[in-house]
C-alpha cells in the first residue's frame, strides 16, 4: 500500500519541477513556449512525482528518484525536441528533478517508501 502523504508530497514537488522546467524554457532560454507546451511540461513532471510517490521499488532512495526521473526525462526530452525546445536540458534535468523530489520527500518530509 502506498503512503497517501508521500504521494501528495511527491506530486506537489513534481508540479514544482514542472514549473521550473517551464521557467527554464520560457525565461532561461528565451524560447517561445505556447500554453499547451507549458501544460505538458508541468503534467509530465507532475506524473513523474506521482510515480515516485506510488513506486515501491526496492532501491536506495537516491537511485530510486534518479531512475524514475531518467525515464520521465527521456520522455520529456523527446517531447521538447519535437517541439523545438531543446533536448539535452530535459534529459539531464530529469534525473536531477527525480533526485530532488525523492530527497525532499524522504529526508525533509520523512515520507519514506512503503515497501511490501
Amino acid at each position: 500500500m502506498s503512503n497517501e502523504r508521500r504521494v501528495v508530497i511527491t506530486t506537489l514537488l513534481g508540479i514544482g519541477c514542472g514549473l521550473a522546467s517551464w521557467a527554464i524554457c520560457a525565461r532561461g532560454m528565451g524560447l517561445q513556449v505556447i500554453w499547451s507546451q507549458s501544460v505538458v511540461l508541468v503534467l509530465i513532471n507532475a506524473l513523474m512525482g506521482f510515480t515516485i510517490g506510488i513506486s515501491s521499488l526496492r532501491l536506495h532512495w537516491m537511485l530510486h528518484g534518479a531512475l524514475i526521473g531518467l525515464i520521465y526525462g527521456m520522455v520529456l526530452a523527446v517531447f521538447t525536441e519535437s517541439h523545438g525546445l531543446g533536448f539535452w536540458w530535459a534529459l539531464v534535468l530529469g534525473p536531477v528533478f527525480g533526485f530532488v523530489v525523492e530527497l525532499c520527500a524522504t529526508v525533509f518530509f520523512r515520507a519514506s517508501v512503503d515497501v511490501w
